[in-house]
């Protein structure tokens, strides 16, 4: 069973890489984002997978703290407790 609760429509768009979190430590995810941040050019799109409950927090204060903005965020029941939170980010390096 699968339920969408998404607060904005995932956009129109193939991400130029993803990362997927879920069922791993925070630490582990933040490593491979920051990595990912640093390393993808201008206009990139980072899409970032993730079951910690944290993220639909986190990566809204990431774009506010930095350059990158945040295209989306879904939030998705997967079963009948778990839920999946995906991001997506643009790079700005200007």
């Amino acid at each position: 069973m699968t339920e969408a609760e998404s607060e904005e429509t995932r956009p129109d768009l193939v991400p130029d890489e993803t990362i997927d979190n879920r069922g791993r430590g925070c630490a582990a995810g933040i490593a491979l984002v920051q990595q990912a941040l640093s390393n993808l050019p201008d206009g990139a799109v980072l899409e970032v997978r993730s079951t910690d409950k944290r993220a639909k927090v986190e990566f809204p204060k990431l774009a506010e703290r930095t350059r990158h903005e945040l295209l989306a965020f879904e939030t998705e029941r997967v079963g009948l407790l778990k839920k999946e939170y995906t991001a997506y980010v643009e790079i700005q390096r200007e």
